[in-house]
């Protein structure tokens, strides 16, 4: 098998061959943490789009439980669900308050742990999204000081060897150039993708983030409003 890259690696030394392996190891879980995260990343985008398209179309708080299992799940359906979660709570709790004089109090208090409970789920799904992406970032890090390393030792193997033969031929600084070479291409051959998906990973999750806080601000305005109009409308129709 005469590849140059596949010869520099079986005539470079232990040291070279134990960076190398790191590198794999790094590289490995590097494109697993990638694939993974490209394909959830894409399927909420994909789901989140579905749920608010429904979500805009329903006339109703209450028809938020009528949204399919599959994209309940998403993001903002989780929210969703959430929200119509704390509606029944509001509305059960204000049937057992029915002396209560002063309903605007009542209700802003109401709605205050209502926001602060969706405000709580929304922070838990945020830090799932970006779920493994800092060893995306260790990688890109440490990867390149693994190649210098490589590096390094390699071009100290080359002196040593012409100042131990005393010559400076190629056969003499071969090996410890190539294990120069190919700890350096491997190390960048690993920092470069995942410095490149890290950036493109923080983007996607952001995205997804200010979608959750915008749709945020809509549900808890779609909350304030029908609760309003259904709990002042039953005290005004039974005056």
């Amino acid at each position: 098998m005469n590849i140059p890259v596949v010869l520099m690696i079986v005539r470079s030394g232990w040291v070279a061959r134990i960076i190398l392996l790191l590198l794999a190891m790094f590289s490995l879980l590097t494109w697993t943490i990638i694939f993974n995260r490209y394909f959830y990343l894409n399927k909420i985008k994909g789901l989140n789009k579905k749920f608010r398209e429904f979500f805009d179309k329903i006339s109703s708080f209450t028809q938020i439980k009528n949204a399919d299992k599959k994209i309940i799940q998403c993001p903002l359906g989780k929210l969703g669900k959430t929200g119509f979660s704390e509606y029944k709570r509001i509305l059960e709790d204000a049937k057992s308050h029915t002396a209560v004089q002063d309903w605007s109090f009542y209700l802003q208090n109401q709605f205050t742990m209502a926001s602060e409970r969706v405000s709580s789920v929304a922070t838990g799904i945020g830090s799932k999204l970006d779920r493994g992406v800092f060893l995306l970032a260790i990688t890109s890090s440490i990867a390149p000081f693994l190649g210098l390393l490589g590096t390094v030792w390699g071009i100290m193997n080359s002196f040593y060897e012409i100042g131990n033969q005393g010559s400076a031929s190629l056969p003499v600084v071969a090996p410890g150039i190539a294990e120069a070479l190919i700890t350096t291409i491997v190390g960048l051959a690993v920092a470069i993708p995942s410095a490149f998906f890290y950036n493109v990973f923080n983007h996607m999750a952001g995205r997804v983030e200010d979608e959750m806080d915008e749709f945020n601000d809509h549900l808890l305005l779609l909350l304030k409003r029908e609760l309003f109009n259904l709990l002042y409308g039953n005290k005004s129709s039974s005056r």
